[in-house]
């Protein structure tokens, strides 16, 4: 955790950005104008990226929305850093009532705000981070649609709009995937999510970005792709470097997910190492829940099968179980 010193350093830099700042997103392109919006997405990276404690960048936000009350539109933004901060961290019944609450405040404060690019920024920001929200819980079709709206509120050029465009292509398959469409709808929602892909890289290329999405978050979802689909494509090798290579460019919060690759690039993972891998709490339910199905899969019996598909986590995993059941009955 950060200590006591950073951060109210970083406190005292948004705030006084915010006090003193009179720029707006440009309309081409709403990541790009506006300073405070700027300044905080560098801290995210730090915090979040570098240094893995989403819990301190909602600290912030808090502390934020405290010194920038009077500010309609920057109060907005600390309330997106609340918001940002609290769906990375474990989404248990406390946390999720707490977000749709934050969810229901952020709707009434973006819609008092006036016409503009900040306010379109904001509603794209709010957007983009309710579609990840429900997406964690498993509730595909509601993120797909506010994925959509936030690519709408973007603008049809804008990079942000390359990232949400690309989440509902992932949450599309997601959801083919829990009610078990056939083979060839799944291929075909496989080649948009890279057409996607390669869409989303080529809008980010020279951005900020560019690392965290092209070289970290679009390779590890293409891994975990195929592991569901039970296929292998072309572009495995490629994907795979990248996806080892993020923790060095992008801190430790990549760590989980390489390791995991790593694993099970190593012979297709051996049972202990998949099993470490199920375990570390540091990995996202995504993550756990596809070691476990490649045990699943790799059982010498229905019982042992069922066995990992019974301590796979809960929340937003209900389509990687939906894959292991329909394969005990076939």
């Amino acid at each position: 955790m950060l200590d006591r010193l950073r951060i109210d350093t970083l406190v005292d830099q948004v705030v006084a950005m915010a006090r003193k700042d009179k720029t707006v997103p440009n309309p081409e392109d709403l990541r790009e104008g506006w300073e405070t919006d700027v300044l905080i997405r560098s801290i995210d990276a730090s915090v979040v990226g570098e240094c893995d404690d989403p819990a301190v960048f909602a600290l912030i936000g808090r502390r934020v929305y405290m010194e920038v009350r009077d500010l309609p539109e920057m109060a907005v933004l600390a309330m997106l850093m609340i918001l940002r901060g609290e769906r990375l961290l474990d989404l248990d019944s406390e946390r999720q009532g707490r977000i749709k609450g934050l969810s229901d405040d952020l709707k009434t404060a973006i819609s008092a705000l006036p016409k503009g690019t900040r306010k379109q920024r904001c509603l794209d920001l709010y957007s983009y981070h309710m579609g990840t929200f429900y997406d964690a819980l498993g509730f595909f079709k509601l993120a797909v649609k506010m994925y959509k709206w936030a690519a709408r509120q973007a603008g049809s050029r804008s990079s942000s709009a390359a990232i949400s465009r690309y989440c509902a292509a992932r949450s599309c398959l997601k959801q083919a995937l829990l009610v078990g469409e056939p083979p060839d709808k799944l291929e075909a929602l496989f080649s948009d999510l890279e057409k996607k892909f390669g869409r989303l890289a080529k809008a980010l290329h020279g951005s900020e970005l560019y690392a965290q999405w092209a070289e970290g978050n679009c390779p590890m979802h293409m891994i975990l792709a195929c592991i569901w689909l039970d296929r292998s494509y072309p572009r495995w090798e490629e994907w795979t470097e990248l996806a080892l290579a993020a923790p060095e460019k992008l801190g430790k919060a990549w760590e989980p997910g390489a390791e995991f690759v790593r694993v099970v690039n190593m012979n297709k993972g051996a049972k202990e190492a998949l099993v470490a891998v199920a375990e570390n709490r540091a990995a996202n339910n995504e993550i756990r829940a596809t070691a476990l199905l490649i045990l699943a899969r790799r059982s010498a019996s229905p019982d042992e099968a069922g066995g990992f598909m019974e301590i796979m986590p809960e929340g937003g995993t209900q389509y990687v179980q939906a894959i292991a059941k329909r394969m005990m009955t076939t």
